[in-house]
């Protein structure tokens, strides 16, 4: 069987579909014969040959976040693949599979709707409409993902259930990670977010709630609100408290999260349609503080389990919350045990292939 896997873009780009879809094709590339595309950050096409072929078109920019791909419809024709597994939003390769491919089986792989873009939303609908018409199946992360989409929860007949999945060794405690985690600490209680700085993500109200808290906030990511963030620090006269750290090499993340004592994902907006960072943080025994969305962001972290859920854009409960943590050394032990059991039931990367599979069979038969 050969599966056509068609994303945004691939690693070493970061996003949350992207380690989703590395995660997957490392998961199942040993299974099918997988070739993978995706947009390029630059004008050239180029192929590469990892555990499997890539295939990286040629992109002059972006519009609403979508890239500026002309050849992209030809290169789908062009490649392989007795199903095509399509990774969405993703505006020009849902096109795409509609006007070269539809007569391969299509697997859509549900991550988040457009929320922001209003305008684009009402010319992207009737594509939207027609793409999952079109398809054999929707996979969805967690049922709320079907609940908060006006387009999804209209095929609830075709959805099926696909946790993402993390490789836990890569966030074990060993040794080595643990003498790195030590090295970062610099005797204060650390709260970590890791992200882009966009608008979704709720920086803004967890700089806010810092003004109160006996710990530093390490921020990891770069983004298009990173100078009025630190602008907000200084006002705030943060500066002693919240630290910038920028991008981290990707190996060295597990050793951050080891590090802090909370994760937080203060996001505001149903942009945040999951929170891979959730898992990450889990896998490495911290609690975590995140926002009461309608989203797959309030199934992933349960209140009181595995941590704490507050209002979006509340930055006194969020201060409350993360003081709780804080004060409270036994409490942040039981919640991160609780998030790492969780993750080695429910969310590793060898179940969401083992997933997948299942409906690569199911297709196929």
């Amino acid at each position: 069987m050969n599966v056509l896997q068609v994303g945004k873009f691939y690693d070493p780009y970061r996003g949350g579909m992207e380690t989703v879809l590395k995660n997957l094709c490392e998961g199942i590339h040993s299974s099918v014969g997988l070739h993978l595309l995706v947009a390029n950050t630059s004008s050239h096409t180029v192929h590469e040959r990892q555990t499997f072929p890539i295939t990286r078109v040629g992109s002059y920019g972006t519009l609403y976040s979508s890239s500026l791909t002309p050849s992209f419809a030809a290169w789908l024709r062009k490649l392989p693949g007795d199903i095509v597994h399509l990774h969405m939003p993703n505006p020009v390769a849902e096109m795409s599979y509609l006007m070269v491919a539809q007569g391969r089986p299509l697997v859509a792989h549900f991550h988040s709707d457009i929320v922001r873009q209003k305008s684009l939303l009402r010319a992207y609908a009737p594509l939207l409409e027609a793409f999952y018409a079109r398809a054999s199946c929707i996979i969805v992360p967690t049922p709320n993902h079907i609940n908060a989409s006006p387009f999804v929860s209209r095929f609830r007949n075709k959805c099926r259930l696909v946790p993402y999945g993390i490789s836990l060794e890569k966030f074990n405690l060993t040794e080595t990670m643990a003498k790195k985690a030590e090295a970062l600490r610099n005797g204060c209680s650390i709260i970590l977010f890791i992200g882009r700085m966009v608008y979704y993500k709720g920086l803004e109200y967890l700089i806010q709630a810092m003004s109160d808290l006996p710990a530093q906030l390490w921020i990891i990511g770069t983004g298009p609100m990173e100078a009025s963030l630190k602008q907000q620090t200084m006002q705030l006269h943060l500066q002693d408290k919240v630290k910038f750290l920028g991008d981290v090499p990707d190996e060295d993340i597990p050793a951050y999260y080891h590090a802090c004592d909370i994760f937080a994902l203060p996001s505001v907006a149903n942009s945040e349609m999951f929170g891979m960072v959730q898992l990450e943080a889990a896998a490495c025994r911290k609690p975590v503080v995140s926002t009461s969305l309608p989203t797959g962001v309030s199934t992933v972290n349960q209140h009181g389990v595995t941590g704490l859920l507050v209002p979006p854009g509340d930055a006194q409960a969020l201060a409350a919350s993360l003081k709780q943590l804080l004060d409270s050394y036994s409490l942040r032990q039981e919640m991160g045990e609780a998030g790492r059991s969780r993750v080695e039931a429910e969310f590793t990367s060898a179940r969401m292939a083992a997933g997948i599979l299942e409906i690569y069979r199911s297709l196929n038969n």
